[in-house]
C-alpha cells in the first residue's frame, strides 16, 4: 500500500525544533550522557535507591531536564533518576526537552546542581565555577569581563567572590593576572582579554568513541555467552548507525520505526 505524502514528508524532510520548551516520554537510549557535564564527583548511591523505590512504588519525580543541542539529545539535570530507572530495566523517561547550543547546555547541567538536589562540596562547586568560564558566562552583553562579585552572584553565592579570585589564579591565570594588573584589584575588573578562553568540551565523536573503548574493556571480563550477546547488541547499533538521524519531537509523536534492540543480556 502506497504512502501518504504527508507521512513520506514527515519522515524524509528537515524538521525544524520546537521553539518552546515541552515535557514527554521519550526513550533512554536516545539520551546521550556526558560524564564531564556531571559537576558531582561521584553519583550518590542512597539517592539512587530512593529514588528507585519510588518509581518501583509507582510514584514519579519531576521529569529530567534534556537539552536538544545539533539534533542531539543531551542530559542536563536527572543523572540519579536515569541511574534508578537503569536499575529497574526501564527504556523510557519523562523528560522536558529543549533546544540550546552546546555551551548552552552545559553550563545549564552545571547550574542545576545548584538549583535543588544534594548540597555540593566545595570541590564541586568549583567544578560548577569552570564550567561558568568555559561556557563563557563571565562574559557582559557588551563583551566585558564581570567583576568576581558578579559572578558569584551569578552562582547563587555558594562560595565568597574572593573564593573565585583564588580558584581563578590557579585554574584560569591569564584571566586572572589580566584581570589584576590591569586593575589593581581583583573585584574592579571590567575589561576584555582579547577573546574567550578555549573550550575544552568533549566533541560528540570523542564521546562515542570512548564509550566504545569502555564496552571493548568490559570484554575482558565476559563470559562467551556475553561477548555474543554484546556481538549481537553491536550488530544491530550497527544498522541503526547506518539510517539515524537527527531526533526530532516527530519520534514520540509518530513513534518511527526503529531497529529493535534487546537490553535484557
Amino acid at each position: 500500500m502506497q504512502k501518504n505524502s504527508t507521512e513520506q514528508n514527515t519522515r524524509t524532510c528537515p524538521i525544524e525544533p520546537p521553539k518552546e520548551p515541552f515535557t514527554d516520554i521519550i526513550k533512554i537510549a536516545d539520551i546521550a550522557v556526558r560524564d564531564d557535564w556531571q559537576v558531582r564527583n561521584k553519583i550518590d548511591p542512597t539517592t539512587v535507591s530512593n529514588y528507585k523505590n519510588i518509581f518501583k512504588n509507582g510514584g514519579s519525580l519531576p521529569p529530567i531536564q534534556v537539552a536538544l543541542v545539533d539534533g542531539a539529545l543531551r542530559l542536563v539535570d536527572g543523572w540519579h533518576r536515569l541511574a534508578a530507572l537503569a536499575l529497574l530495566g526501564r527504556d523510557t523517561v519523562e523528560a522536558t526537552i529543549f533546544v540550546a547550543t552546546m555551551s548552552e547546555a552545559r553550563w545549564a547541567a552545571a547550574n542545576a546542581n545548584l538549583a535543588h538536589g544534594l548540597p555540593l562540596k566545595p570541590k564541586e562547586v568549583r567544578n560548577v565555577f569552570n564550567a561558568y568560564i568555559t561556557s563563557r558566562r563571565h562574559y557582559k552583553a557588551n563583551g566585558r569581563i564581570k567583576s568576581y562579585r558578579e559572578m558569584a552572584e551569578d552562582i547563587n553565592g555558594v562560595v565568597s567572590y574572593r573564593t573565585l579570585n583564588r580558584w581563578m589564579e590557579k585554574d584560569h591565570p591569564k584571566i586572572a593576572k589580566e584581570m589584576a594588573a590591569q586593575h589593581g584589584g581583583e573585584d574592579k575588573a571590567l575589561y576584555h582579554d582579547g577573546g574567550p578562553p578555549k573550550l575544552d568540551h568533549i566533541t560528540p565523536l570523542q564521546a562515542a568513541a570512548a564509550n566504545l573503548d569502555n564496552a571493548l574493556a568490559e570484554v575482558r571480563s565476559m563470559s562467551p555467552e556475553e561477548r555474543r550477546a554484546l556481538i549481537d547488541y553491536a550488530r544491530r547499533l550497527l544498522r541503526k548507525l547506518e539510517t539515524i538521524t537527527q531526533w526530532s519531537p516527530q519520534e514520540v509523536a509518530l513513534g518511527l520505526p526503529e531497529v529493535p534492540v534487546n537490553n535484557d543480556f
